[in-house]
């Protein structure tokens, strides 16, 4: 056998090794895939589902800072800059089921009042912590007297004339049907008191069609046996929106729930046997909105306000706002001025 032979019989038999080698050879396993966050666009943006589960939960919040230079609701207010921090966190869930989306709403707010300055003065108060299935809510809400209706203008001050009770505990039935009509009735807490066994009754009725919708709705208060009817017309075209709410109250001596007085310093001051809400807004661009309101009440309560809503970058709000009051039954008034910073996430 000659050196050449010797040679390819080498590397022949070499290949067979390596080939047989390369069979045997351990092969890494591939990673698992991870398990992400998965959108939940089912009941709207910002859901995701928890992971391991069907249900869908949705977390935000606003902080926001208003400097003021007097209070809206209390004359003789002007005595210097005020100032307040606000925290606010939401959590909402949802999912579905046979009787249709069983959702949870919890709202938690702090409070800090710039006249203290010793950290020990912050308010904690749950607004919202509610479950609804198929129409009903139970639990924690703004009372529907106040929420079928919604607020006033979209100012800060909206409720210098005040229009309803906000957060009560409470069994409603809410209905919205596509056809644009919607009704409300609702059971609610009125163990203020002591009576632990009458509910306060509300009820309304509501109708969407077009550019406009009409929303009625009624209140009775059990421990003043008295109650109040709320009415409001919405309309909208284009960039300009307006509305017109009026109430009545059926004792207007009577200072009750769904006829209630104002806030600040003058608490003991209700609407009397009327009130009457107006406002207007208009999109000037994609993020600046200005906005107006005025009120009176047959208790010769006046007040007017007006803001600029800008919105700089998305998720941060600038609002100037000025506000006048006048109580004509004890011939005071009092003009402030206003200025709110707001991040919303």
């Amino acid at each position: 056998m000659n050196i050449k032979s010797l040679l390819l019989g080498s590397a022949a038999a070499l290949a067979v090794v390596s080939g047989a080698q390369a069979a045997d050879a351990i092969v890494a396993a591939e990673p698992e895939p991870m398990e992400y966050v998965r959108v939940c666009d089912a009941f709207g943006t910002g859901y995701f589902y928890i992971p391991g589960t069907e249900t869908c939960l949705k977390v935000g919040g606003r902080v926001r800072f208003d400097v003021q230079a007097a209070n809206s609701y209390s004359p003789n207010s002007d005595t210097g800059w005020r100032t307040k921090s606000r925290a606010e966190l939401y959590m909402d869930s949802a999912s579905d089921t046979e009787y249709g989306a069983l959702k949870t709403k919890i709202v938690a707010r702090w409070d800090f009042d710039g006249d203290y300055n010793d950290g020990t003065h912050t308010t904690t108060k749950l607004m919202a912590a509610n479950i609804t299935l198929a129409g009903f809510l139970v639990g924690l809400a703004d009372s529907q007297f106040t929420n079928f209706t919604g607020n006033a203008g979209d100012v800060a001050n909206d409720d210098v004339v005040s229009f309803g009770q906000f957060e009560v505990n409470q069994i409603s039935y809410i209905y919205k049907g596509d056809s644009g009509f919607s009704a409300v009735v609702s059971v609610q807490d009125d163990s203020k008191d002591g009576d632990e066994y009458m509910v306060d009754l509300v009820g309304g009725l509501g109708y969407k069609a077009g550019n406009f919708q009409f929303r009625v709705v009624g209140g009775y208060d059990e421990s003043a046996e008295e109650g109040a009817v709320k009415a409001r017309v919405d309309g909208t075209f284009g960039d300009f929106s307006a509305f017109v709410m009026g109430g009545w109250n059926s004792d207007g001596d009577v200072v009750h729930t769904f006829a209630p007085a104002g806030g600040g310093s003058l608490k003991g001051i209700g609407w009397g046997d009327w009130a009457l809400w107006a406002g207007a807004g208009y999109q000037i661009s994609d993020s600046l909105d200005l906005n107006m309101q005025i009120a009176y009440t047959d208790s010769e309560i006046f007040a007017a306000a007006a803001n600029v809503k800008w919105n700089p970058v998305p998720g941060l709000l600038i609002q100037p706002e000025i506000t006048y009051t006048n109580w004509d039954t004890i011939d005071e008034d009092q003009w402030n001025g206003m200025v709110r910073f707001q991040r919303s996430f």
